[in-house]
Parts: C-alpha cells; sequence; structure tokens
C-alpha cells in the first residue's frame, strides 16, 4: 500500500524515486549549488505565489457577474491562462537549476505569499480587489528575486523574472482600471 501523508499526498509504494523532495541535483547551466540552492527557494515561492494566483482569477472568471461581466470575464481568462503560463515557467527554471518546484497543496501553501480566497462568491469588486492584492504580493516578490538572480550572477533567471513582471504589472493596471469605474458595484448596493 502506498504511503500518505495527510489526506491529499501519497507515495508509490513502486517506481524509482529520481530526486528526494528539497534536494538540489547538478545542473546543467553551470550555476553553482550554494547559488541554485538559494534561486530555487526563491523561485518556489514566486511559483507558489503564481499557482495561487491563477486560482483566483479563474475562481472570479467562473463566478463574475454585472454590468461588465463579458468584459471582465474575458480578460480575467486571458489573465489566469498568462499567470498559469508564468507558473510553468518557473516550475521549468527550478527543474533547470536543479530542484524540484512545489507540486503539492501543502508545499504550495507553505510557500505562497499569495493568499487563496474563500470558496464563498463574492461580488465582483471585492474578488477585483483580492485580485489586485494577490498582484501586489507576486509583483513585490518578483522584484526582489530579480535582485537576487542579478547579485547572485544569473542573468537568465533575473531576464525571465522581468518578463513575468512586466505581464503582471500589465495586467494588474488592467485590474486597477476595472475597479476605477462606477458600473463594478457591490452585491449589497444592488438590493
Amino acid at each position: 500500500m502506498a504511503t500518505r501523508y495527510g489526506r491529499l499526498v501519497r507515495e508509490p509504494e513502486t517506481g524509482e524515486r529520481l530526486q528526494e523532495w528539497e534536494t538540489l541535483e547538478p545542473n546543467e547551466l553551470r550555476i553553482p549549488g550554494d547559488v541554485a540552492e538559494k534561486l530555487v527557494e526563491a523561485l518556489g515561492v514566486d511559483f507558489a505565489g503564481s499557482f495561487n494566483l491563477f486560482y483566483l482569477l479563474r475562481k472570479h472568471h467562473w463566478t463574475v457577474e454585472g454590468a461588465e461581466h463579458e468584459e471582465v470575464s474575458e480578460f480575467l481568462e486571458a489573465a489566469y491562462k498568462r499567470a498559469r503560463d508564468i507558473n510553468d515557467d518557473l516550475a521549468e527554471r527550478i527543474v533547470e537549476l536543479g530542484g524540484i518546484p512545489p507540486n503539492t497543496p501543502p508545499t504550495i501553501q507553505a510557500r505562497a505569499g499569495v493568499h487563496l480566497e474563500a470558496e464563498n462568491l463574492y461580488d465582483v469588486r471585492t474578488s477585483l480587489e483580492g485580485d489586485l492584492d494577490g498582484y501586489a504580493v507576486l509583483v513585490v516578490s518578483l522584484r526582489e528575486h530579480i535582485g537576487l538572480a542579478e547579485e547572485l550572477g544569473d542573468p537568465d533567471t533575473a531576464e525571465r523574472l522581468r518578463e513575468h513582471l512586466e505581464v503582471l504589472e500589465d495586467d494588474a493596471q488592467t485590474v486597477e482600471e476595472f475597479l476605477e469605474d462606477d458600473t463594478l458595484v457591490r452585491a449589497e448596493e444592488v438590493r
């Protein structure tokens, strides 16, 4: 029988484990192990944050209502796809550096600065305000990690993070523009 870690995670009883979680393998990028370790840790935080941002945006795409439903929904769909692409790229960079990205709910949530929203349904303004907070947290994290990558001598990671930062800042600006619109009312204002 497979070993279980809580309700959600199991470890197969057969098969060869190629690398243990939270270990680092030598990388083909010729980045020293101590540098790669710091970058993997930092990128794990960004990965977890972008994972949660993806879920927030996707939930709000599914549930958005109101006068600007179509426009907001279309934006959120495109935005969650961009967040997913950023998430995938961060995971790939972690692997290139010799690490394993956080990949179970407990490990992701332990590292994420972007918090998930409760399962409840909220009005569009409240949802978008939460999304904007998520963007802000992730943007600050990416900026810090761009500096870290540059300080540690990894310009390729820094450049990738800069590209992601630009996408996130553009999307955050769009969310701010939606929030400036008076037609985005709270649920209690509609009643």
